[in-house]
């Protein structure tokens, strides 16, 4: 039997005995049951790994699945399903049916009751008509379309243009309901705070700011804050706009319950990078949407901001270039020669290769003596009476980002060596694992609490009562502002000097040490890389080989599923 994924996790393994077990007591063929339980637990395994589906290639054990009694057809309400040569877990078939019919039905003009139309109304927003700019064209398509698909790169200019679509929609409708969101509140947060950056040069009266929402939210909370009790997904959104930023980390589940939540008339715009890593749930939803044969598709390309770090831009752009299949990394670093080597090295150049290359516990020294540099900028803050804001803005100025979690390349290793040296210098205090200016991250949901795995929050003294450590507080930056929580009631937590490229994913640092798997490793692939260089606004340090990089830019992550093939085939039907 083909064995594309070796399943280890114990959940998997328990869900395939149970399907063989369900096999045998629905009249299932014996000499069936085993193979029966292994594809279920397959299909398990290839959900945890990111897959929507596992598939069968042969047509004999496609049959075999196809006779069983917990394996349905399309649109059976049985635990599996086998659609298209493959084998889902019926969770993931519904959302990924449910999500191409929702994208076929958005992809279509929405009236547009404005006097001028919409091109007065882009124009209204730019100093000049163009209608070969793609910022122009993002906007026309946010005001006319249901579904706008807006891509690009850090400084290509994603937030000018939904600040743009913004003000241009608010303009025309002045009665419009206007939200926006993003999958985590870190990056809700993000978004709320550049758009009120941008907003006052398009808006210098204030009047249309008015109009639009003073903060993001998570999509989450979009979609669980329904009037009158109706389940998330079902009661439609009732906004003329919702706008979802870093829509790379959407799955396929939450994409659906998004789409189908939307109202008829609704305009939906999904802005991301086609480039970033997919999102920790099943699903590639932003890469396919990308991919589609969709109308209100956007990509930017042009870097504004290459200036600030040119390396670090060539350096994406080669990792770019490559996943468009143009030759290696020295094809795409402005036609220098010698692949990653010629961003390297430079004097005064943005991305530094330490010398010391192999971590080991404890972590690489200069590594620790880096984010002992953060956290003594932040104790400083908090000593002069800052507020959470800026001492969370200065943890922003520096982090370290791993491609694994365990291993001497580690988050867990490395956070253990950076934590070691704090808490020999940090002051004493009353609780074990909090002090003053610790950097910590949850690792648990507490939804009660509004507070969610991922999260990242720095301990301080209440900012009422002194600097008495008794009465410490951990404060989170989110969509809904600081909140502050005593240490006693924080859900589970770990240090966070440094974080997987996954977590970082919605965050920026001025300046970012990348440590990326060894040579060979699974993880070392095009995103993850791409994802972690582009966290660096202006230095990069990256410690691994040249040779890691190089390998990792020319892996592409696969992730198997169906919705690319649905969205060509609904499009086709048209």
């Amino acid at each position: 039997m083909t064995q594309p994924f070796e399943p280890g996790a114990r959940v998997a393994r328990e869900f395939g005995r149970a399907m063989q077990a369900l096999h045998l007591r629905m009249g299932g063929d014996a000499a069936q049951a085993a193979s029966v339980g292994r594809w279920a637990a397959l299909a398990w395994g290839q959900a945890d790994a990111g897959h929507v589906c596992v598939d069968v290639p042969d047509k004999s054990e496609r049959a075999a699945l196809g006779a069983s009694p917990v394996v349905g057809p399309s649109g059976e309400p049985l635990p599996l399903v086998l659609d298209r040569g493959a084998l889902y877990l019926q969770r993931l078939w519904r959302a990924e049916t449910t999500l191409a019919h929702a994208v076929r039905t958005l992809d279509t003009e929405v009236p547009f009751a404005c006097g001028g139309g919409v091109a007065r109304a882009v124009g209204g927003v730019f100093d000049r008509a163009d209608p070969d700019d793609p910022q122009q064209r993002a906007v026309a398509c946010g005001l006319e379309r249901g579904l706008t698909v807006l891509s690009g790169g850090p400084g290509t200019g994603k937030t000018t243009t939904l600040a743009r679509l913004l003000v241009a929609f608010a303009r025309a409708a002045p009665q419009a309901r206007i939200v926006y969101a993003a999958p985590t509140g870190k990056a809700a947060a993000r978004l709320a705070q550049s758009l009120a950056a941008q907003l006052p040069g398009l808006d210098p009266s204030g009047e249309l700011r008015a109009r639009l929402p003073a903060a993001g939210q998570t999509v989450h909370r979009l979609l669980g804050a329904r009037a009158g009790g109706h389940a998330a997904g079902r009661a439609p959104l009732d906004h003329d706009l919702v706008i979802v930023d870093e829509a790379s980390m959407l799955d396929i589940e939450l994409a659906a319950r998004l789409l189908e939540s939307l109202a008829p008339a609704s305009r939906l715009v999904l802005a991301g990078d086609r480039d970033q890593l997919a999102s920790v749930e099943a699903g590639a939803v932003f890469a396919d949407l990308c991919a589609a044969p969709l109308a209100g598709v956007i990509v930017l390309e042009r870097n504004y901001r290459q200036q600030d770090a040119p390396d670090i831009a060539a350096l994406a752009a080669g990792i770019r270039r490559l996943a468009a299949g143009h030759g290696g990394l020295s094809a795409g670093i402005d036609g220098r020669a010698g692949g990653i080597d010629s961003v390297a090295g430079g004097a005064g150049a943005a991305i530094d290769w330490p010398d010391t290359i192999a971590l080991a516990p404890p972590a690489a020294p200069q590594i620790v003596d880096e984010a002992l540099a953060a956290w003594r900028d932040a104790l400083a803050a908090i000593e002069s009476g800052a507020g959470a804001q800026q001492v969370l803005a200065a943890y922003d100025r520096h982090r370290v980002l791993a491609a694994m979690r365990e291993g001497p390349h580690g988050v867990d290793a490395i956070n253990a060596a950076i934590g070691a040296r704090v808490r020999r210098l940090a002051t004493g205090s009353a609780y074990e694992d909090w002090y003053a200016g610790r950097l910590a991250m949850v690792t648990k949901n507490e939804p009660g609490l509004g507070l969610f795995n991922g999260d990242v929050g720095v301990c301080l003294p209440h900012p009422e009562r002194g600097a008495s450590d008794v009465d410490l507080v951990v404060a989170f930056d989110g969509a809904q502002g600081v909140r502050l929580f005593p240490v006693l009631q924080m859900p589970a937590c770990q240090d966070a000097w440094a974080m997987t490229v996954h977590k970082s994913q919605g965050s920026e640092f001025d300046s970012v040490a990348l440590v990326p798997a060894p040579p060979g490793h699974p993880l070392n692939t095009r995103e993850l890389v791409y994802t972690g260089v582009t966290r660096a606004r202006r230095r990069l340090s990256v410690w691994g080989t040249r040779e890691a990089i190089d390998e990792a830019a020319r892996r592409p992550t696969q992730r198997h599923g169906r919705l690319a093939e649905r969205l060509v085939e609904l499009a086709g039907r048209r």
